[in-house]
């Protein structure tokens, strides 16, 4: 360490058992939204041997175009054609493998008001509008990826689906363009109300993919996702083209908060997180613990040990403390994973507190939280904030891309600071380990931990010498 032979710093390690377990939420936000770092409709169905079988629906309403031209009545209908620009996810076999996609039309409305969730019920056809067969290659994703992500677009890969759609809805789309397109279009919510949206199913794979539901602005290019309607006058054909995400309709000046998100459904019966409930610990009997985005899966992790240790300890400086975590799957991992903070019904816990403020309920910051503000990050949402551990390195600990190890979470400071404040009534008790918020909403990645989960503890105690 650096310390001189006969330092007054007397060094001491410990390694703390975390006592972990599995927690499964209800559910989780997959809504798209313009201010998401990831916009993604997952779509798929994986036989995952560890974390069961896992099935991904997509769903998404329909904004009309950019600009509404003057459809002559004479036009005629050619073909309603949807195309989804894949975004690079995967999850499953790593095998290039056949996938077959079916476009279903939904019936209820999909609201622009309401936060859809990885577990919400949404009614569809029983008829398929169209299918698609499609081959999907992991490894050329993989190369693809980091040629889409920087800033060079001239050598970006793209990967398209087209989808031929029968049905009335061509049809029906061209004949309000005709009729009296400002009644409906120059209405969102009317149009949404009538036009209510697609599903995308995979009926037949082993991958769960992603679809990139934006488009280049102002108005969406040839490779975008989009529903492009075909038609004729005479001799000249045209297209519309409809979108999925929130769109600008510079014809009338309206906007159109177009709503994508994705439900996740699994049968765990044949693994060892059978039987695991919501919101409940759970200890799988192959002494492994989970994480998982998308099936809202966190490996909790319980700090009684160390204020057990640390209680009996005065006037101590951490040199470093590790959370050490061990992951076992050769699946595809999580890119980052970090600490958010439980309350006692193993829910995120809000540092957000009810005062009452020149008699009026007001939502203000706990004191316990806004006296230690170097130990993590606060949402500034008074209604769903929560609470991330800081980690020495920021919010967000890199999981390694090549060997999908976690290794050691630095969390000095934290211990550090809950340490000063241990005897408070509000200390933190359990912390959960989970993907980042914007993989654990758009993703299925995972990570099996190993089941010797410690906190390891170096820290230096003064040494007074009486002369």
């Amino acid at each position: 360490m650096g310390f001189p032979k006969n330092s007054r710093l007397n060094t001491r390690f410990v390694e703390l058992p975390v006592n972990p377990s599995v927690l499964r939420f209800d559910g989780v936000l997959t809504r798209n939204s313009a201010q998401d770092p990831i916009k993604r409709i997952l779509v798929g169905r994986y036989n995952d041997l560890q974390f069961g079988n896992i099935e991904a629906r997509g769903y998404a309403n329909i904004a009309p175009p950019i600009a509404v031209g003057i459809v002559p009545s004479t036009a005629t209908f050619d073909s309603l054609v949807l195309q989804l620009k894949l975004d690079d996810y995967y999850y499953g076999n790593s095998d290039s493998t056949q996938q077959r996609i079916q476009i279903f039309e939904v019936l209820d409305t999909i609201k622009s008001t309401i936060g859809y969730y990885s577990s919400s019920s949404v009614s569809i056809s029983s008829t398929p509008l169209g299918e698609a067969k499609f081959s999907v290659d992991p490894a050329a994703f993989d190369k693809a990826l980091p040629l889409n992500s920087d800033r060079d677009t001239s050598n970006n890969v793209t990967t398209n689906v087209r989808i031929k759609l029968q049905g009335a809805l061509g049809p029906n789309l061209l004949a309000d363009l005709m009729s009296d397109p400002q009644t409906l279009i120059s209405d969102p919510d009317a149009f949404m109300g009538k036009y209510k949206g697609l599903a995308f199913v995979m009926a037949q794979g082993d991958k769960i993919i992603g679809i990139d539901p934006t488009f280049t602005s102002p108005f969406p290019k040839g490779k975008d996702t989009k529903l492009s309607l075909y038609y004729t006058d005479g001799t000249t054909r045209s297209r519309a083209d409809f979108l999925f995400f929130f769109a600008n309709n510079f014809t009338y000046g309206k906007t159109y908060p177009a709503v994508s998100f994705t439900t996740i459904t699994t049968d765990r019966n044949s693994t060892a997180l059978s039987g695991i409930q919501g919101f409940k610990d759970f200890v799988p009997p192959d002494d492994h613990f989970y994480v998982q985005s998308g099936t809202a899966l966190l490996t909790k992790i319980d700090l009684t040990s160390f204020y057990n240790y640390v209680d009996t300890l005065e006037n101590v400086v951490f040199n470093s403390a590790e959370l050490v975590v061990t992951n076992t799957s050769k699946q595809k991992s999580p890119a980052h994973v970090q600490l958010r903070i439980l309350d006692s019904t193993n829910h995120f816990r809000s540092p957000y507190m009810d005062s009452l403020v020149n008699d009026v309920i007001t939502s203000t910051l706990s004191p316990y939280f806004a006296k230690i503000p170097t130990a993590w990050f606060i949402g500034t949402s008074t209604t769903g904030a929560s609470i991330e551990v800081r980690a020495d390195q920021g919010p967000a600990f890199a999981v390694a891309t090549d060997t999908h190890e976690v290794g050691k979470i630095f969390i000095t400071e934290f211990c550090q600071q809950i340490f000063r404040h241990k005897h408070d009534k509000r200390r933190i008790k359990t912390l959960a380990l989970m993907a980042v918020e914007s993989e654990f909403q758009k993703s299925v990645n995972g990570l099996v931990l190993d089941r010797n989960i410690s906190l390891r503890l170096y820290y230096s105690k003064p040494v007074s010498k009486i002369r």
